[in-house]
């Protein structure tokens, strides 16, 4: 097979994989909100108890396309922040709620760290990604002077988050936004291996950053 046959192969299979990549994002508000100048946002996660916590490398994705797609409020890096509260933020300490929010304000260290970094909302961001299921095989074999490999396979997943929005100040809910991206990955391997994959877990932190950005407003 010559390299035009391999490049007419890729291009097919990316169009196909790409058709079969879906996005679902809503948002709910239960209050307004806004921003005034020199207060600031924090993301958090506590998805500790559901024996699923929401992944470090989503957290750090969040919090830098917040930065990167703003300028007009300050957003407190989030392992900044848990170790300025430390134990606080800990799995069995953590707020899970919006309801928890007085007793885990009650705390001196937590008020005062509050006051400090004057902030005014926390985003409390929980779910994961989802192997939903993979089959194919792929097989390589050396021969003089090359490595060789053929086959097929192909992986699902779901990557499906939430982030709810809490008013300090109200000690309450402010508004939630979630995504919800499945895609399929697939790797065809015709003498070499060309992985196509389906960034679901990238895909899902843009949509769920660029829905918490249309909440808040400055004045």
């Amino acid at each position: 097979m010559n390299n035009s046959s391999l490049l007419i192969i890729f291009f097919f299979i990316t169009t196909l994989i790409s058709s079969c990549t879906t996005s679902r994002l809503e948002e709910q508000v239960n209050l307004p909100l806004n921003l005034n100048e020199g207060e600031s946002v924090v993301v958090i996660s506590n998805s500790y108890h559901s024996g699923n916590q929401t992944e470090y490398d989503f957290i750090q994705c969040v919090n830098e396309s917040l930065s990167k797609k703003q300028n007009s409020f300050n957003l407190v890096p989030t392992e900044y922040f848990q170790n300025m509260l430390y134990p606080w933020l800990e799995p069995r300490t953590a707020p899970q709620t919006p309801e928890d929010l007085p007793e885990f304000l009650s705390r001196d260290l937590v008020r005062e760290t509050m006051e400090t970094q004057n902030i005014k909302y926390l985003i409390n961001i929980s779910g994961e990604t989802e192997r939903n299921s993979e089959s194919g095989a792929l097989s390589c074999a050396a021969g003089p002077g090359a490595l060789a490999c053929f086959g097929f396979a192909w992986w699902d997943d779901t990557s499906s988050y939430l982030a709810s929005v809490w008013d300090i100040a109200q000690q309450s809910s402010a508004g939630s936004a979630s995504a919800t991206v499945s895609g399929t990955s697939v790797i065809p391997a015709f003498i070499y291996p060309i992985p196509i994959i389906a960034r679901t877990k990238s895909t899902a932190c843009d949509g769920l950053a660029t829905q918490l950005l249309k909440f808040f407003s400055t004045s």
